[in-house]
């Protein structure tokens, strides 16, 4: 179109031209206007072309721009869906992970509380008891392992504690072991159960026999080999006799130490050779059955014999001891009061000492009496009487 202006302004000022130098007369001629008139049509038709063109070229690269626009509208359209899909793969993905998780949870949650259940079960069956600490108990332990003795190269006595056994003693041989400290053993959910039935019961290479009167108190461990070599009726008699005199000792044993109860007291009391007897009171904020097993452990120790402890109140013990064994603990009992203060359970400790004389029956009362003066005086101190 800019050529067609072109075109008119060019005549426009030919025009003009002519107006003013009056030369139109020549310039008009029949060749001119022809040849005029062809011109301004090719410029006219070449400004056509021109426009045609220029709307084609324009029309094309709108399209161009509206097909890369729809393109770049389509793949952000993909990638949002692509987004989505992933982000629901995820979810669904959470969705299984928790599912799962909360299956496990709950499995779990079940498999607990079938144990606990179980547990529970196990723990109302099994008499839990502390082992007692009667001289009596180790002879009837060591008297019924030399009988087996002559038929078994060797055998262990086991006491039950609530799923955990603890050795009380064995015999190998012509040796006769008594352990110095506690050695456990776990048996198995089926041997525990037949055992606490009172059922014998057998292992791949051991024979589990259950022990006690009523409820067993525990078990007698020998070899799968040797069990047919016991004699079937002696060894039943043997087992009477050794389960007798040991529930007679649980009967009279304090169910949290072992210790022996105040019935024990009160029937050892009439026939101990000892002439000394000592009440021993505890002023703690510790668990009391600690710190009574410690004082028993101390003075067994101290005197290289296994004592009798009677549990007669929850914070009180009584004992025996000869004379000479009296002197020498005396003279240790600093090294004890200390022992009790270092230890993670502190406690102070009173001590009653009675001299038997005539009467047993004032050898307990002048011990009680010694006691609460003892008591009186403050912690940490001890009355002879």
């Amino acid at each position: 179109m800019k050529i067609q202006y072109l075109g008119i302004i060019f005549v426009f000022f030919s025009c003009m031209f002519d107006v003013q130098t009056n030369i139109n007369k020549n310039l008009f001629t029949g060749d001119t206007l022809v040849f005029g008139g062809i011109s301004i049509s090719l410029l006219l038709l070449f400004g056509l072309v021109l426009k045609e063109s220029s709307q084609k070229t324009f029309s094309r690269s709108t399209l161009n721009e509206q097909n890369e626009n729809k393109t770049d509208s389509t793949t952000e359209i993909i990638n949002v869906q692509d987004q989505i899909s992933n982000s629901e793969v995820r979810f669904e993905k959470i969705k299984t992970e928790s599912s799962n998780l909360r299956n496990e949870t709950q499995t779990e949650k079940n498999i607990n509380s079938g144990i606990l259940r179980s547990n529970k079960t196990w723990i109302d069956k099994i008499w839990k008891r502390e082992v007692p600490t009667h001289p009596e108990l180790i002879r009837a332990h060591q008297k019924f392992l030399e009988k087996l003795g002559s038929r078994l190269n060797g055998a262990e006595i086991y006491f039950l504690s609530g799923e955990v056994s603890f050795l009380l003693a064995s015999r190998k041989g012509k040796v006769f072991h008594i352990p110095e400290s506690p050695e456990e053993s776990i048996l198995t959910e089926k041997s525990l159960e037949e055992i606490v039935e009172g059922r014998i019961s057998f292992s791949d290479r051991s024979v589990f026999i259950p022990l006690g009167t009523s409820l067993p108190f525990g078990y007698l461990k020998i070899s799968q080999n040797e069990w047919s070599q016991l004699e079937p009726r002696e060894f039943q008699s043997w087992k009477e006799e050794y389960e007798e005199q040991v529930s007679v000792q649980f009967e009279s044993s304090d169910p949290e130490t072992g210790f022996g109860n105040l019935h024990a007291f009160e029937l050892d009391k009439v026939r101990v050779d000892d002439n000394i007897l000592i009440f021993a009171s505890i002023q703690t904020d510790s668990p009391y059955p600690y710190v009574l097993k410690w004082i028993s452990l101390w003075t067994c120790k101290l005197l290289h014999k296994q004592v009798r402890f009677y549990r007669i109140r929850k914070d009180r013990l009584a004992f025996f001891v000869s004379m000479g064994e009296w002197d020498f603990f005396s003279e240790k009992l600093n090294e004890l009061v200390e022992s009790l203060q270092k230890e993670n359970h502190p406690a102070d400790l009173n001590l009653g000492i009675s001299v038997l004389e005539e009467s047993r029956e004032e050898w307990s009362s002048n011990a009680r009496k010694a006691l609460g003066l003892a008591i009186e005086e403050g912690p940490n101190r001890y009355i002879c009487l």
